[in-house]
């Protein structure tokens, strides 16, 4: 293996961004390659037999190695850079814990994803005069239940999600509600119903490896929302995996509300 592992990404997508700020705080040494998913790079089959055959990424590159999935390139780092215990859990228990996140995270959060990526990306690869509220919804019904489980489950009695130490899980889920924030997805009220997911954001975000890591995404995604600059995308399919969310995950139930709308009972400020 070489002396020095490189990363495939793109600071716009929320599991690159978590497998480099694990890098980032850990102080392993690594190199960069910023993959432009705008292009059809990542479709093209010569990349996708060098690399990844999805042409996801992030990509780990360590010599000969190439390691895809983002909770599994944090594993292997983790394991090869003997890393402090707390971010994959030191006991048993505590292990366990971090598996179950992580397992519930990629089909609750990484889901609700959709909701920033129909409102923000959706309009500049498939047209801006298409219509995207069903997709939006979507999304935001899988990430409001989400902040609820978050909120009275996974924060229920700690400062982290997984203990009283961050994990792993905590970087991953923290990278979601990046995009969210930067695209001003989730509505103050929401917010302010999930305080201590709230807390916990919050002080994730004060951590110097997530400002650096963060700092693309907040501003490029500032001057798209401003005007200022105009993304093209040049591919043929999407950059989100699993962009068909669907509620119900974590009660085995569509909740509409009372009401019958959700989100809107979600959103209200009562």
């Amino acid at each position: 293996m070489s002396s020095k592992v490189r990363l495939l990404h793109h600071p716009a997508s929320q599991p690159c961004r978590t497998a480099l700020q694990f890098l980032v705080e850990n102080g392993i040494p690594h190199e960069e390659e910023v993959v432009d998913i705008t292009t059809n790079i990542n479709e093209r089959q010569d990349f996708r037999d060098e690399y990844n055959p999805t042409g996801q990424v992030p990509i780990l590159c360590d010599g000969d190695l190439r390691v895809w999935e983002n909770v599994a390139i944090g594993r292997y780092l983790n394991e090869k850079y003997d890393c402090p215990s707390h971010w994959f859990g030191g006991t048993l228990e505590a292990r366990t814990r971090v598996n179950m996140f992580v397992q519930w995270y990629a089909y609750t959060l990484r889901l609700g994803g959709g909701a920033f990526h129909w409102t923000i990306f959706a309009p500049m690869i498939y047209g801006a005069d298409k219509d995207f509220t069903a997709e939006v919804r979507k999304g935001k019904h899988v990430l409001y239940e989400a902040m609820d489980m978050l909120e009275n489950y996974w924060l229920k009695d700690t400062e982290y999600l997984c203990g009283d130490g961050i994990t792993y899980g905590d970087l991953a889920a923290f990278h979601e509600f990046v995009s969210h924030a930067a695209g001003n997805i989730i509505p103050g009220t929401v917010w302010n119903k999930h305080p201590k997911v709230k807390d916990w954001f919050e002080r994730l975000s004060e951590r110097p490896a997530a400002k650096q890591v963060s700092e693309w995404q907040y501003e490029t995604i500032r001057q798209v929302m401003a005007g200022e600059i105009e993304v093209t995308f040049n591919r043929r399919t999407a950059v989100l995996k699993g962009t068909e969310a669907h509620g119900g995950h974590n009660t085995g139930l569509v909740h509409l509300g009372e009401k019958g709308d959700y989100i809107a009972e979600v959103e209200s400020a009562s």
